[in-house]
């Protein structure tokens, strides 16, 4: 469940990061940075009222956890992306709220979330707080580069920078934390030999919203500024599905009107006319599929979405097979040998149920969460009950006995 995954890195990030933490007590991080305070960035005749030597280390760790959609003509991607916030309690000496200090710039319309803090101690006794920033909505990607150019096959990168506004950038620095086991790269920085990650990579995000989505990596640009970034390359088959489905409907459609014109308008129905209406019936079925599919896509139910890809490719070819020689059969053509068709309509029986036994054991855990589903709704279903008309009369006429 990816609820539960979120709920299980974050338990991890808090049992590992004060760990982290504590191999440096404040001094040796601060010196380890090397960033000076920019107090020339004050305005003239002004100077910072607590006296520091160096800047204060704001420790965050990105992720990415939700895709709710993404718009190649408006350039932006509507998701869910989360901040965790590590900061020791001298902080607040400087500011209130660290947390507030914090933004991603390429956050258009949406909501943020500020989450409660809850207090730590590293392996040093160092008090340190911890807290999260939630941002719901969409993130522009204006400066990145969406060329059109061999569309639908391309691919798009999507980028988040996140950094420490003004004032909070007269003292603070974020710097990037990656707690195993996410892949981080090390460059010795300041005294001691000290290592600060620069780069963390999470592990590829996976199939939504028509892209095949790579790793999720954030980088420490500069002492301010962190930029998260992945790159998709675009599903250009599930376009064609489609294309190739509405092409084949024109295309049977076409062939069904020929064949009425050689054939009398008396009469019955001829096998091959049936033929034409049972595909053109399946494509239309089979296009639907395609949409449901897509809406599986885009709100985040990929493996349902695996799932009706198969059904809707394996399950409608094989009951499409089996309706079509059933019916061949059951008119008994004279041409058509009896033992060869009873054959045909058998086999194709056990194909549609062997690809559907196949189906429900690969994707069993997506028919029971379908079964619960379907489940509690008729469970929370309220039925109507009404009296008949006699019973009413009755308890009316009971009611003109116990007034009397």
């Amino acid at each position: 469940m990816p609820g539960r995954r979120n709920g299980r890195r974050a338990l991890a990030l808090l049992l590992l990061l004060p760990v982290v933490l504590g191999r440096y007590d404040n001094e040796q991080v601060n010196e380890a940075v090397g960033r000076r305070l920019r107090s020339r960035e004050l305005p003239e005749g002004l100077r910072l009222k607590e006296e520091l030597n160096t800047s204060l280390a704001l420790y965050v760790f990105p992720t990415w956890d939700l895709f709710l959609g993404f718009s190649d003509r408006h350039k932006n991607i509507q998701g869910k992306m989360s901040l965790t916030f590590f900061y020791y309690a001298e902080s607040l000496r400087i500011v209130s709220d660290p947390q507030l200090i914090v933004t991603i710039d390429n956050f258009g319309d949406g909501t943020r979330y500020l989450q409660g803090k809850i207090n730590l101690l590293d392996a040093m006794g160092h008090e340190l707080f911890t807290t999260s920033n939630i941002y719901v909505g969409s993130f522009s990607q204006q400066q990145s580069n969406f060329d059109h150019l061999c569309y639908p096959f391309d691919d798009k990168t999507v980028k988040f920078d996140i950094s420490i506004q003004a004032p909070g950038n007269y003292i603070f620095d974020l710097a990037l934390l990656c707690p195993e086991p996410l892949l981080a790269e090390n460059h010795t920085y300041g005294y001691g030999g000290e290592e600060i990650v620069t780069k963390c990579t999470y592990p590829a995000v996976g199939m939504s919203l028509g892209f095949d989505w790579g790793r999720f990596i954030c980088e420490a640009k500069e002492a301010q500024m962190i930029q998260c970034s992945m790159t998709g390359v675009r599903e250009w088959w599930s376009i064609f599905k489609v294309a190739t489905t509405m092409l084949a409907l024109i295309s049977l459609t076409n062939l069904r009107n020929a064949l009425v014109e050689l054939l009398p308008q008396s009469g019955e129905t001829s096998w091959m006319e049936e033929y034409f209406l049972l595909a053109m019936t399946f494509m239309l079925l089979n296009l639907c599929g395609h949409a449901i599919s897509f809406y599986l896509d885009s709100i985040g139910k990929t493996t349902l979405q695996q799932m009706t890809n198969k059904i809707n490719l394996f399950g409608m070819v094989s009951i499409a097979n089996l309706v079509v020689l059933a019916r061949l059969h059951d008119r008994n053509c004279p041409l058509v040998d009896r033992t060869l068709s009873t054959t045909l309509a058998v086999l194709a029986s056990l194909m549609v149920i062997f690809v559907f036994a196949a189906i429900a054991w690969s994707y069993r855990d997506s028919f029971r969460e379908v079964s619960q589903l379907i489940s509690r709704r008729m469970a929370t279903r309220v039925v109507p009950v009404y009296k008949e008309t006699d019973d009413v009369g009755d308890d009316i006429h009971d009611s003109g006995k116990d007034v009397d």
